[in-house]
Parts: C-alpha cells; structure tokens; sequence
C-alpha cells in the first residue's frame, strides 16, 4: 500500500472512531482494556489517555523506560496541535518530504510526527482527547489504539 492509499485509510479509520460519548470512566475502562490486552500478548508499551490535556489514565509495562513517556508526550502534543492522529502527521510529512519541526516551527522536544496517538473526538463536540501508546513500531502503535477506539464505541 502506497502512502497516499495509507493516508485515505486513516481519514476512514478517524470517522469510525468517533465517538458518542467520552467520561472518565470510559477512559479507565479503555485503558484497562487496553492494558489487559498488551499484558496478554507480552508487549512493552505504554498507555496514556487525556482529557482535555489532563492525563486520566497511565500504565507502563516491562520492557518500557521513561524515554517512551517522553514519546507518548511528544506524540499527544502533535494531536492536540494538529487534531489528527499522529501517524497521520507522520505519513504527511513524509509524502511533503520535511518534518513538523521544520514546517511549523515546533520544538522536536515537544512535538513528533510518529504514529501511536489518536485524537478523542466526541460526535458534536470534537476533540475531546488523545489515547496513545509508545513502544512498538510507529504503524503498530496506530493500529492498537484504533482497535481499541473501535472497541470503546461499544462501552
């Protein structure tokens, strides 16, 4: 598959994420999910959900440091800024062949285009918030947190 084919398969995959609704309480039982589902499949990631650049759920598993915090950080601030999910920036940038840092003048510290987050959207509301992981190749981050967004549509 071809960036371009990529790309329309993300703006497909953001409208079926959309949710109805978004609390605090869906958030820990998203990441709970989520976490019981990297625990059984022996993956070293991290999962952080914000609200409203609030963290309301966090958990790392073996295998991760502090430097995959920093990622999942930097990954959430590239949503919030550009309220796309941040492989799609990824993929972006590299069919623009340049970087988010050289394009928009943000800080590398604070902002990346690799995939692993997602934007919270809530159906007439927008953006609401970001679910992101850190630890896998960008393309699988992206894939885990669409599964599971796909699957909080039913809590």
């Amino acid at each position: 598959m071809n960036l371009e084919q990529r790309m329309k398969e993300i703006e497909t995959e953001r409208k079926e994420v959309v949710q109805d609704s978004f609390s605090f309480e869906k958030a820990y039982k998203l990441g709970t999910m989520m976490y019981e589902k990297a625990k059984k499949e022996d993956l070293s990631i991290v999962i952080s959900i914000t609200m409203n650049h609030h963290q309301v759920f966090y958990v790392a598993l073996p295998g991760t440091t502090c430097d995959n915090d920093n990622w999942v950080r930097r990954k959430q601030n590239t949503v919030y800024y550009f309220e796309k999910s941040s492989y799609e920036m990824s993929l972006a940038m590299e069919l623009k062949k340049d970087t988010i840092d050289n394009r928009y003048a943000l800080e590398k510290k604070d902002y990346v285009a690799a995939g692993g987050c997602v934007p919270v959207v809530v159906k007439g509301v927008g953006l609401v918030g970001t679910v992101g992981i850190s630890g896998l190749k960008q393309n699988e981050d992206h894939d885990f947190v669409i599964e599971a967004l796909r699957q909080a549509k039913e809590m």
